[in-house]
């Protein structure tokens, strides 16, 4: 877990050669060299990506800077509106109510939490201008090891011997699948969550559109906070522009989030790990009370691997329990 940390490009390069191995796989499988596939396959997603920035990357950054910019203000108009719904909304119930139900608290609450978003997302902004080294980094990394994957595994099995090297090489290809299946789910839930996010509002009639639906899909890969922090933007947003289009974007949000978190995330989750819907929630659930933000990030996939893993245990107690020279 500390390697994602401190070698971030590394664990980016090992997400991206989960991502492109499979088509890089299938280009061999039709006679095409394993290093011409490999740079076929980059040069692909470099003209992709090269097409979407000249289709979007002018607006999103004209978004973004004025999103930012923005920030200290939307911050004013958030305590400006939460102090003016206390004194003016709430004026007429009696003070034994606010006693009871805390309400004083509760609004302060809810503003420090809009607050602390708003600066995690200044903070996220900001700190991505720092990551050029790593978005060079990462593809050259993600090639040397597509291209010399083979013989990295070699060298790491060299000590086992030919037997065990068999049964691991056996059980890291099922964990690989898992991990694999895992992360392109992750993505394309994300992809979803954007899409419907992106597309609703600018249904709704909420500026920056497009900006709000690439937010809210690279925060949904965050647990907890990232569907907060993804779902407070617009409806910011959307009451600096009218409270009317607050509600209607508040909506939207729950019914993405709905979708998302009870059909999109259990099917296509269990469809890319092989695990049941019932069990990738309880796996979330799970791993999330032990181990918080990481249990509920890698929960899905470490409970496929152990079921891997307990399935080869079991397999070989079986063997070893019939073998002849067992005396019974």
């Amino acid at each position: 877990m500390y390697s994602v940390y401190f070698f971030p490009p590394f664990f980016y390069a090992l997400i991206l050669a989960y991502l492109i191995n499979p088509l890089v796989r299938w280009l061999a499988r039709h006679k095409i060299p394993r290093l011409l596939a490999i740079i076929l396959v980059f040069l692909l997603i470099l003209g992709i990506l090269t097409g979407l920035g000249i289709a979007f990357i002018p607006r999103l950054a004209s978004d973004i800077a004025v999103l930012v910019r923005d920030i200290p203000d939307t911050v004013k108009f958030i305590t400006s509106f939460i102090d003016d719904f206390r004194e003016g909304r709430l004026a007429f119930l009696p003070d034994f109510v606010f006693d009871f139900f805390d309400i004083d608290e509760e609004l302060k609450k809810i503003g420090q939490l809009v607050r602390d978003s708003l600066d995690n997302l200044y903070s996220l902004l900001i700190s991505s201008t720092g990551t050029l080294l790593d978005i060079v980094m990462t593809p050259l990394i993600a090639f040397y090891y597509l291209k010399d994957k083979d013989r990295i595994i070699k060298t790491i099995m060299s000590p086992f011997s030919s037997d065990l090297r068999q049964k691991i090489r056996s059980i890291s290809g099922d964990i690989d699948k898992v991990l694999g299946g895992f992360i392109r789910g992750q993505l394309i839930v994300a992809l979803f969550v954007g899409i419907l996010t992106g597309v609703g509002c600018a249904i709704i009639g909420l500026p920056h559109a497009l900006t709000i639906g690439l937010i809210a899909g690279l925060t949904n890969i965050i647990p907890y906070f990232g569907p907060w922090i993804g779902g407070i933007i617009p409806v910011i947003l959307a009451l600096m522009e009218k409270p009317i289009l607050a509600l209607w974007v508040v909506i939207l949000i729950v019914i993405v989030q709905q979708i998302e978190s009870n059909l999109l995330s259990p099917q296509i989750m269990s469809h890319s790990v092989g695990l049941h819907p019932l069990l990738v929630i309880f796996s979330i659930l799970f791993f999330g009370h032990l181990f918080g933000i990481a249990g509920m990030i890698f929960g899905v996939p470490l409970t496929g691997s152990i079921i891997i893993i307990s399935r080869y245990v079991l397999e070989a107690r079986r063997h070893f329990r019939s073998s002849p020279f067992i005396s019974r």
